[in-house]
């Protein structure tokens, strides 16, 4: 380690006397015998993406949009800490920068080089003054369309989902909720320029996107099976075989919804029904017989249960009077009066009150 000679003796080199020494030499000999030994980056690349401005510096990736920031200040952020990630002291030392960087003349003038200039100041030894040492790093802007763009143009995707009705097709209350759904779930990913679908088909049959990825569309699918209470499985196509060996396929992400939804009029078991609630493993469904509720198990109801929602005729009653367990209705596109049973209304109706319903076989039913 090097030491501060006491003073009085004199530098070994030009004999200097009665200033402080260090390893028997002054400060201007030491500094000229110990150059600082640096070595910063003379040139550097700053890929500029002509698509959606993305800068790529020594592999590292910086979206300008994200930080909203100028891109000429961005610029001169990430060449100065580029630069500077190959500088490496154990002494403290502070960084002095220069350039010629301006946005207007890489976007507007095309010009392709820019200079950086950086001073080193070191302080090895609080008795000496800082060491200095300047340096110009050269910069080339590349305009060019970055990795994620160019898949994007080129139709790359990874992955398909699907969404399909088990037995029957999507309502359009279902079509444009699961289309909201991924809509507004994408929007959590507007700042991943490889994340995004790159065709999407909204039919009667279902719903099919081409995803970016296979993390993505597995997220998308994940969501929609557990707000419906679908049935989601995973199939893998070979698409091709990579230049290094590697196989590559395309997953397909499908989500059945159940035979049946929250809402629908069903036979089972020789009576009519409607839909409540569905999981994994049960239906929850209430009698219009008399609205009490029952759990069934879901496998059940999807064998033998028909759904009848095409065949039903919409109505609107009003209950005219009560006596006893009968009451008189009265059915409002004709004015018809008939006696029904008490218990097939829904609880806690007041006389005068409009119920909504529907007429199917013949008889009539009533809804909340």
């Amino acid at each position: 380690m090097s030491k501060i000679s006491e003073r009085g003796r004199f530098c070994a080199v030009c004999g200097t006397m009665d200033k402080i020494l260090l390893d028997n030499l002054c400060e201007t000999c030491y500094k000229k015998e110990h150059p600082l030994d640096i070595e910063l980056l003379k040139s550097l690349n700053v890929e500029i993406c002509i698509d959606c401005g993305v800068l790529r510096v020594l592999n590292t990736r910086i979206d300008p949009h994200v930080r909203e920031e100028n891109l000429e200040e961005v610029i001169r952020e990430v060449v100065r800490s580029a630069v500077l990630s190959k500088f490496h002291s154990a002494d403290p030392y502070e960084a002095e920068f220069e350039d010629d960087i301006e946005n207007d003349k890489i976007m507007n003038y095309g010009v392709k080089y820019f200079e950086l200039k950086t001073k080193i100041i070191l302080q090895p030894h609080e008795e000496f003054s800082p060491f200095e040492k300047d340096f110009v790093t050269r910069l080339k802007m590349k305009r060019t369309i970055c990795n994620d763009c160019s898949l994007y143009k080129s139709g790359y995707f990874e992955a398909i989902l699907q969404v399909r009705a088990d037995k029957r097709r999507l309502t359009d209350d279902e079509l444009d909720r699961f289309e909201n759904l991924i809509n507004d779930m994408m929007k959590q990913h507007e700042d991943s320029k490889l994340s995004y679908i790159l065709d999407i088909k909204v039919e009667p049959d279902g719903i099919t996107a081409q995803v970016s990825t296979k993390i993505l569309a597995s997220n998308l699918a994940r969501e929609i099976r557990a707000q419906t209470a679908g049935k989601l499985s995973t199939a893998y196509e070979h698409k091709t075989t990579s230049k290094d060996g590697t196989e590559v396929y395309t997953n397909t992400y499908l989500v059945r919804l159940p035979a049946f939804g929250n809402g629908d009029i069903i036979n089972f078991e020789k009576e009519i029904w409607r839909v409540r609630a569905i999981n994994d493993d049960q239906v929850r469904l209430e009698s219009l017989t008399n609205h009490e509720e029952r759990k069934v198990v879901r496998k059940r109801v999807e064998i033998s249960a028909k759904k009848r929602n095409d065949e039903l005729v919409p109505r609107e009653y009003m209950l005219v009077s009560t006596e006893g367990q009968t009451v008189v209705i009265m059915a409002m596109d004709n004015y018809e009066n008939f006696d029904d049973n008490l218990e097939r209304l829904p609880k806690n109706k007041a006389i005068g009150e409009t119920i909504k319903g529907f007429l199917l076989d013949e008889k009539n039913y009533y809804l909340d």
